[in-house]
């Protein structure tokens, strides 16, 4: 999961080196780059079986491909209108958002500290948006950042309600096949990459890619609480990647407010896993 984590936070710096490509244009070309190489992990690990494998989800398997996928076009529009460390910040929310989901759809109750971070991550939040206000493209990528914890809780609720199991490799897959269609039209026509080639493919093979690869790994492996706590390193680590190649920084109180979300879902993520280790 480590290596997922330093894969997945190095996404904030390609998308800024690949600056000559249009974002809907970028989208198309890194979602279909993901799409062969899952494609090819897949039949080296199962060969003609991997349509089955396909299959095994079903109809809320798909669906939930399909809000994958919504997470890899927002995440580059989010990224091409605000800061790298604004939108990794947003995308922290996810364990929250995830935990007061499966309280209103699967019937998991939170523990109360949970309760205290989601106010404590609002806040941090509230302050991101509240900078962004006057600054419209900004105020846009923030509310596409938000987005994107959104549509990957909602996945993540389909798979658990449904009654068959889909491969997270093999979801993968498919969102990026949704993800590519759905951007064509608005990448159409489309130029060939030029310069960003390179890049591009970076961002297919090794960022998202093999980060995928390597999470679905490491799932089996790990508690709930452990993947969040090393999850949280992918957020920590993309906005440095930036400031350090290209000097991107937040302001002041877009990073007040990041630091008061990452603190809250760190917080809560330690408290998950000493709760689990002490019982």
């Amino acid at each position: 999961m480590l290596g997922a984590a330093i894969c997945f936070s190095t996404g904030g710096l390609l998308v800024r080196l690949a600056d000559a490509t249009p974002p809907a244009a970028m989208v198309f070309w890194r979602s279909s780059v993901v799409f062969v190489f899952l494609l090819a992990v897949l039949w080296l690990w199962h060969g003609r079986r991997m349509m089955l494998k396909v299959r095994d989800g079903g109809g809320a398997g798909v669906l939930s491909a399909l809000f994958l996928g919504a997470t890899f076009c927002l995440f580059i529009l989010a990224v091409t209108r605000t800061t790298v460390a604004n939108a990794a910040a947003l995308m922290s929310t996810g364990p929250l958002m995830l935990t007061a989901s499966a309280w209103l759809f699967l019937g998991e109750k939170p523990r109360a500290v949970t309760w205290l971070a989601i106010l404590a991550a609002l806040g941090g939040v509230a302050l991101m948006f509240a900078d962004g206000i006057g600054s419209g493209g900004a105020m846009m990528g923030n509310l596409l950042a938000l987005g994107i914890p959104a549509a990957f809780t909602a996945s993540y609720i389909l798979l658990r309600r449904a009654p068959g199991r889909m491969d997270p490799t093999v979801t993968s897959m498919v969102a990026s096949l949704f993800a590519a269609l759905a951007m064509l039209p608005f990448a159409w026509p489309l130029a060939p990459p030029g310069a960003d080639l390179p890049v591009l493919l970076a961002m297919g093979v090794l960022q998202t890619g093999m980060g995928l690869v390597l999470m679905s790994q490491a799932i089996p492996r790990l508690s709930a609480g452990e993947l969040g706590m090393v999850g949280l390193l992918e957020m920590v680590l993309a906005p440095v990647w930036v400031w350090l190649a290209i000097g991107e920084q937040p302001t002041g109180a877009a990073l007040l407010g990041g630091v008061v979300v990452v603190g809250a879902v760190f917080l809560n993520e330690l408290y998950a896993v000493k709760s689990v280790k002490g019982a």
